[in-house]
Order: C-alpha cells, then sequence, then structure tokens
C-alpha cells in the first residue's frame, strides 16, 4: 500500500496497514530466531517469553552496535524503502539502512517485545490509535488496547536500535524488562507504579512554530533536564530556536522539521535521559 504516515490514512488505510503489522509479525520473529541461530546462540534458551528474557535479548543486540552503526556513502546500496516493515515506512520520514541486518535485528525484537506483552496481559486488544482524534500522536496507529491505555509496541525498539546505528546513548540493558512490565500491569488494570504510559511531549503545528507541551512528571521532576533538552535540541540542524515559554511549554521555531519529526526526535530523547520506575 502506498507509503503513507499513519495519522494521515483513512479509516480504511489504517485498517488494512493494522492487518499487515500483524501479518508481518511472526515471520520477523522467525527471522530473529534464525539469526540467533545462525550466530550460535539456541533461541529457545534466550527467548523464554518472559520480560525478564528481553534484557539478554537486548544485550546481544547491543554487542551488534559497531555493525548497526554503519552508515552507508552516498553510492552504497541501501534497504529499498518497499523492503522496511510496514510500521517503519509509515512512520519513519528518512533514514538510510545499508542492509537486512538491521531490520532483522529490530523487526525481530518488536515482534519479540509485543509476544512478551501479549502473553502477559492476553485480554489486550489490537485496534487503531486514537481513531476519532486527528490531533492525537497515535492516530490511526496499530496498538495494542487495555485498560483505557494503547500502546504502539515498535517506539521503544526503533528508539534503542536507532540510537545504536548513530552511535548515540541508547537504552540501558533492563530497559525494556520494565517497559514490558509496566505495560502489562497497565493493561491488565494493575497500578503501573510511577511508570506512566502517556508521551512524555505532545507536539503542535501551529502556523509560524511548534507547540510543545511536557507531561506533568516530566516538567516538574526533571526540570533542569528540560533545560538540557532546549540547548541540546536548539543546536539541531533546521532549528532556528527553543523558549521554554512556561514551566510545562516550549515554543520550538524549525522551519525544516514537521510535526512528527519533533515529536519523534523530543520523545526519544526523553525515553533514552529519564529512567522507567
Amino acid at each position: 500500500m502506498p507509503m503513507t504516515h499513519y495519522r494521515r490514512m483513512s479509516h480504511a488505510q489504517a485498517a488494512a496497514a493494522l492487518s499487515e503489522f500483524l501479518t508481518e509479525r511472526p515471520a520477523a520473529l522467525r527471522l530473529l530466531r534464525s539469526e540467533l541461530t545462525n550466530r550460535g546462540i539456541d533461541p529457545e534458551a534466550i527467548l523464554d517469553g518472559t520480560p525478564g528474557s528481553l534484557t539478554p535479548l537486548w544485550q546481544w543486540i547491543t554487542s551488534r552496535r559497531e555493525e548497526l552503526a554503519a552508515d552507508p556513502a552516498g553510492d552504497t546500496p541501501v534497504e529499498p524503502r518497499p523492503m522496511w516493515p510496514s510500521w517503519a515506512r509509515h512512520t519513519v520520514t528518512g533514514m538510510r539502512v545499508p542492509s537486512s541486518t538491521m531490520f532483522i535485528l529490530l523487526d525481530g525484537l518488536v515482534s519479540y517485545l509485543t509476544q512478551v506483552i501479549t502473553t502477559g496481559a492476553p485480554n489486550a486488544r489490537w485496534g487503531l490509535g486514537s481513531p476519532e482524534d486527528p490531533g492525537h500522536h497515535l492516530h490511526h496507529y496499530p496498538v495494542l488496547t487495555g485498560a483505557g491505555h494503547q500502546i504502539f509496541t515498535p517506539t521503544l525498539p526503533m528508539v534503542g536500535v536507532v540510537r545504536l546505528k548513530r552511535g548515540e546513548k541508547s537504552l540501558r540493558d533492563t530497559e525494556l524488562t520494565e517497559y514490558a512490565n509496566a505495560v502489562i500491569n497497565a493493561l491488565r488494570e494493575e497500578p503501573p507504579g510511577a511508570f506512566s504510559l502517556e508521551p512524555p511531549v505532545e507536539v503542535v503545528a501551529e502556523p509560524a512554530f511548534f507547540d510543545v507541551g511536557l507531561r506533568h512528571d516530566i516538567a516538574t521532576t526533571h526540570s533542569q533536564l528540560v533545560d538540557r533538552m532546549v540547548t541540546e535540541l536548539a543546536t539541531q540542524d533546521g532549528v532556528a530556536s527553543v523558549h521554554r515559554d512556561a514551566h510545562d511549554a516550549l515554543v520550538v521555531n524549525a522551519p525544516d522539521w514537521d510535526a512528527e519529526d519533533l515529536q519523534r526526535w523530543l520523545q526519544a530523547w526523553f525515553e533514552i535521559q529519564v529512567p522507567l520506575h
């Protein structure tokens, strides 16, 4: 189907994209198992279906940081976009992937994380994110739903692997395990503790700038971290200025960015910098 962002899809397109996403999961998991086997690792021993198994799996993926960090030269063949997993085609605006290996690891991790969550929260159901709210950051995404929550499972794996590719600070060893436990508890209507499933920021595109709202706990507990983020964001290509307009609000002037780009950058930054509880 056309390479359209989830948020710009019609309901029928989004429903087809959800079906495609679910159809891809078993094959992606099989490729991950084959990759483990080819590297001399018994997939049955490491992929036992528990949240705790995500820790050694992530450590193994992290051990391949140098391979993932390869940045293809301008004339080097790259993995063509039509061959990307559907969720990447419909969310990632631009990235040069030198081979299928990155997506074997990344999409396999997405599938395995999904399996762990659905095993732990069997009553969760698949659906379209916030179908009646086009302004929501998960509008028309394929999401797991339960107890008022909606979860797009590729988010944290994508953040982690893309940061490995860029040579940046990535997820802690236990972060995916902690995340899976928190999501399972939330989807099963159990108290998730201090961890919030709400996004750390919400980006609204105004005619001449972006209005960014900060989640209450981020603005209050991590105020100094927000100031550091403002400084770092202001140095990014295409960003003209960043101003903390209020305790929980930013004004970003980035003429070369769109709302999805900014939402993804900010969410990735906070998911790396703010530890899960």
